[in-house]
């Protein structure tokens, strides 16, 4: 095939009708992924044989704000909803203050949304939380304690420690 040949059968699709199916198509994949990725208004806390019993989503960011808020290592949560099947999977989004530690602000924050998610709110169906760092916030530092106190190196106290156990084993 030459490339006049190309061309020429691309011509053809010059015409409106095929702009018209295009663009048709583009908005089309467009609704679909806004309906895709969009959160949910309402998640299903239980289900009894009179009806459903919902919570809405801004209770469920209302929470996991206060809840958020009285770790004082955490700020400016966010949260996530994916809700697959019957599962509802959360993914909060935190920001660390300085000296904060990841792992024991995951752990801490895991039980209490866990047990705030299923006592408070009811919901029996609850899934993975996951816990994602966006930042950390650091507050302001002073050049004047810095010059003061010099931090201990780990590495240093592993080596010492170390050569005090060989002296020891001598």
């Amino acid at each position: 095939m030459t490339w006049s040949e190309i061309t020429e059968a691309l011509e053809h699709l010059n015409q409106p009708v095929y702009w018209y199916i295009a663009s048709a198509l583009v908005v089309l994949a467009l609704i679909l992924v806004y309906l895709v990725r969009r959160q949910p208004r309402h998640v299903v806390a239980y289900t009894t044989e009179n009806g459903r019993v919902m919570v809405s989503r801004s209770a469920i960011v209302e929470l996991v704000q206060t809840s958020c808020n009285q770790i004082s290592d955490v700020s400016k949560p966010q949260v996530k909803i994916k809700v697959k099947g019957k599962v509802t999977h959360f993914d909060v989004g935190v920001k660390l203050q300085t000296g904060g530690r990841l792992r024991s602000v995951e752990e801490t924050l895991q039980k209490h949304l866990r047990h705030a998610l299923t006592e408070n709110l009811g919901i029996e169906d609850l899934g993975r939380i996951n816990i994602v760092a966006t930042g950390f916030k650091s507050g302001r530092i002073d050049s004047s304690d810095l010059q003061q106190a010099s931090l201990p190196d780990p590495t240093l106290e592993a080596y010492q420690d170390a050569e005090d156990a060989e002296t020891e084993r001598t």
